[in-house]
């Protein structure tokens, strides 16, 4: 099946699973609750080795002018999540409510996301890099994008 002129990957003839690792799920698949999933990854993120703010912006799947911004810390020995637009970010990361909820459960990989024009990631790109290997699953084989 054809979009918008160009063959959708999961159609094209030999398609095969993706490369990248998919996150160790922070949710079961039947939760929708993207604030709950966010709390799970920054207790997740916790025990990373280096601080940082992680600014994610949650577009609304029926109205794209609506965001919930989410400010997540990294690195700290509590790692929180709260509901609020942080004055300044290490990494920004801006994706659709939905697409935070499959990646958190399991379903597709950060990278398949970015790649699939799903995600988009501002600021220090090699620390959102060393993140997602952080959170990547370990019985799956991390590989780097570039």
């Amino acid at each position: 099946m054809t979009l918008g002129g160009k063959i959708r990957r999961e159609d094209s003839p030999g398609a095969t699973e993706s490369p990248f690792a998919r996150l160790t799920p922070l949710v079961n698949e039947q939760t929708d609750d993207a604030g709950g999933s966010l709390t799970k990854l920054a207790e997740a993120l916790a025990g990373f080795a280096t601080r940082a703010r992680i600014h994610l912006r949650l577009l609304d799947d029926e109205d794209v002018e609506k965001v919930d911004h989410w400010d997540v810390e990294a690195g700290s020995s509590k790692g929180t999540a709260r509901r609020r637009e942080p004055k300044s970010a290490d990494v920004v990361v801006v994706l659709r409510r939905d697409t935070w909820l499959q990646i958190a459960q399991g379903r597709i990989s950060p990278y398949e996301a970015l790649f699939a024009g799903k995600l988009r990631v501002g600021g220090n790109v090699e620390l959102a890099k060393q993140i997602t290997k952080h959170l990547s699953d370990p019985s799956m084989r991390y590989v780097s994008p570039c």
